[in-house]
């Protein structure tokens, strides 16, 4: 697919969330150099507003940093009011929490935090945005699983879990979009060398 028809297709607006580092500004910066303006979604605007900024140079189009906690109930209403008027064609869901460490151990609001995240916030941005999508009749929706969602994990279970409803949920909703023209992928990467996972090293 050429540049020009894959901006037909899945732009003129990328939603990104997650988008501030790692794989969300790998995102980023590659739906930018196939011409897409981006929305980029994080909880805090440092380095929001910095990796934007470059997206923007870099590739010529328009990005809107919008911070939100995506673990908030109000994170919905922020997206909504920030994208009002926008042309979204594909929602990147990349946001995700991960406590490491024994289930009886981990804080119970870390868990929490963790299905918020994971599981709630992309149900609702999916719940969001697929109706535009399929009313415009083409378009798309990732949601980043991982190669945890295959089977259990000890010290990552809750994290793996929320994983497994990723992979789940975008496997349901390409059978259901797909007839709309809209594509959905589930993605599940496994050890990748992001900021993120060199943390929890």
């Amino acid at each position: 697919m050429d540049s020009r028809d894959f901006t037909d297709r899945y732009g003129p607006w990328a939603v990104v969330a997650g988008a501030s580092f790692g794989l969300g500004a790998a995102w980023s910066q590659a739906l930018a150099a196939r011409g897409l303006n981006v929305v980029m979604i994080a909880e805090s605007d440092t380095p929001l507003n910095e990796v934007a900024a470059d997206v923007a140079s870099r590739h010529g189009v328009q990005t809107l940093p919008v911070v939100a906690d995506l673990g908030d109930p109000g994170a919905r209403a922020a997206i909504v009011a920030a994208t009002a008027g926008l042309e979204v064609g594909l929602l990147v869901y990349n946001a995700a929490v991960s406590p490491i460490g024994r289930f009886v151990d981990t804080p119970t609001a870390a868990l929490r935090a963790t299905v918020d995240v994971n599981c709630h916030a992309p149900v609702q941005l999916c719940d969001e945005f697929a109706p535009r999508l399929a009313a415009r009749g083409r378009g798309g929706i990732v949601l980043m699983s991982s190669l945890s969602a295959m089977q259990g994990q000890a010290m990552v279970g809750t994290y793996a879990a929320t994983k497994a409803f990723n992979l789940v949920l975008a496997e349901s909703l390409w059978d259901e979009l797909g007839e709309r023209g809209v594509d959905v992928l589930a993605v599940c990467p496994g050890a990748t060398k992001t900021p993120g996972f060199t943390a929890s090293r």
